[in-house]
């Protein structure tokens, strides 16, 4: 079957030269190497390069790309800072990688009314530090903070550490600026309190990974900044114990947590070499990082007590207040201590309903028992996003691959069954799409591709990411 794309001739490359100029053009040799992966595909060691990168200064160019790559059916590839996990940014189909390092500003910061405007290049930790230098805080949160930039945060709807209290990317967005695959700009929501006016179509292009529109411009809510926000480490004799201390913590009418993440024994001990510095001050155990919010020292002491008196009653080995810069450093860098010691393994990003996670431990802990692997944790336990990382234990390696296939299959059958889904905010991208298929609702995911082909009926900004769509008349 003949492919629905073209190719980019020369012709065309001075086409497109001449919407953004010839020195925002690379094409052929001058084309780095990291433009063929991003963060998730890396070391496949799988390469799909771009036939031309691209860097727009603003959404009119953008939308004259779009215009013009409809007529020529050529694919465009949005990229942001390339930390993706899924293969989202990866060009699969050659064409453009569209590259926004360009638009990275921050335009706007508005204290009184608490909303901050940015571009999609803007750095998340860049976002954060600006919020807190006027006493505010933006509460997306996503580990990857400083190579993470806001527009990838939306197009993957971002949890992060801060979503047990304020909600993913999604629930820190006011107002999008897309162009549209068709190249049209238009502004979606609207800094409002509340908006029943038609369809939700902030909510719709946050978690669609770049295949309904490009995102040029951000209003960003920001809250009130806690003068004190103190962390915790909770250890436990096992994970299952940890993951039941989370229902007791949020379920608790004072202590009201901001974060929850578990984490397990091993990773911790890994993290403490890597760092070359101490996290655990008492017991040594699998652990839950708690962080709360405080007004003022006397709220704080009584959020401490009653995390101390919630401790007692469950199967703690003790809660220690832990220096907290340190301990979310560690945090954020979980896998490169992981790595240090197993190079090899596999990633998973699944969700569950939070009251799942209890359940979901031990079936996690059999099944890794059952096919003779390891595995590690770090996970967002106070909104059910569990990140795992599995190692191939005692499998010779020649056998790793064929059973990691039956392993996962196992694994996501049964995290569908508690209720809950393949990803909780790294996306679909091109790592889950196989997995997708098999076990998405039939109906779900031809609800999906409609959306697609309302938006993109040419199918050309980023093909074959999420699932793919085979349909004669695009052709």
């Amino acid at each position: 079957m003949m492919s629905r794309y073209q190719r980019l001739t020369p012709e065309r490359m001075e086409e497109i030269k001449e919407i953004v100029g010839k020195a925002q053009v690379l094409s052929e040799t001058a084309i780095p190497e990291a433009y063929a992966y991003d963060a998730g595909t890396q070391k496949t060691g799988t390469r799909d390069y771009p036939e031309a990168v691209v860097l727009p200064a603003n959404a009119g160019e953008i939308a004259a790309i779009m215009k013009w790559a409809n007529r020529h059916r050529i694919p465009v590839t949005p990229r942001g800072g390339g930390s993706g996990l899924a293969g989202g940014a990866v060009p699969v189909n050659g064409g453009i990688a569209l590259d926004l390092r360009r638009m990275n500003r921050i335009i706007h910061v508005d204290k009184a009314a608490r909303y901050m405007v940015v571009e999609p290049a803007a750095r998340t930790l860049d976002i954060q530090q600006e919020a807190n230098r006027h006493g505010l805080l933006y509460a997306g949160d996503p580990c990857s903070s400083d190579d993470c930039v806001i527009a990838g945060n939306i197009a993957t709807n971002a949890g992060g550490n801060r979503a047990v209290k304020y909600g993913v990317t999604a629930d820190q967005v006011y107002e999008l600026e897309i162009v549209t695959p068709q190249g049209e700009i238009v502004a979606l929501g609207g800094r409002l309190k509340k908006n029943s006016t038609g369809y939700g179509l902030v909510k719709l292009i946050a978690g669609s990974e770049g295949t309904l529109g490009i995102i040029t411009r951000i209003t960003l809510k920001l809250q009130k900044l806690a003068p004190l926000v103190p962390s915790f480490l909770a250890v436990f004799p096992n994970l299952p114990a940890a993951a039941d201390f989370v229902g007791a913590l949020l379920d608790d009418g004072i202590l009201d947590p901001i974060s929850l993440e578990i984490i397990d024994r091993e990773t911790l001990l890994a993290l403490e070499r890597y760092r070359q510095d101490k996290l655990f001050v008492g017991q040594i155990g699998d652990a839950l990082i708690i962080q709360l919010e405080a007004a003022t020292e006397a709220e704080l002491a009584q959020k401490r007590q009653r995390l101390q008196e919630i401790a007692a009653s469950r199967q703690c080995l003790g809660v220690d207040a832990v220096n907290s810069e340190k301990i979310w450093q560690a945090r954020r860098v979980w896998g490169k201590g992981i790595e240090m010691d197993h190079p090899v393994g596999a990633s998973d990003d699944i969700v569950v309903p939070v009251d799942a996670l209890v359940a979901l431990i031990p079936v996690l802990e059999k099944l890794v028992a059952e096919f003779h692997f390891e595995f590690r944790i770090a996970g967002h336990a106070g909104d059910g996003n569990v990140h795992l990382r599995i190692l191939p234990g005692t499998v010779p390696l020649p056998e790793w691959e064929g059973k990691l296939q039956e392993f996962r299959k196992k694994l996501y059958a049964a995290v569908y069954t508690l209720g809950g889904r393949l990803s909780g905010e790294h996306g679909i991208g091109i790592k889950r799409k196989q997995a997708l298929r098999e076990i998405i609702n039939p109906v779900e995911l031809e609800l999906m591709k409609s959306v697609k082909k309302a938006f993109d009926p040419h199918l050309i900004l980023n093909p074959g990411k999420i699932f793919d769509v085979d349909t004669e008349e695009t052709v």
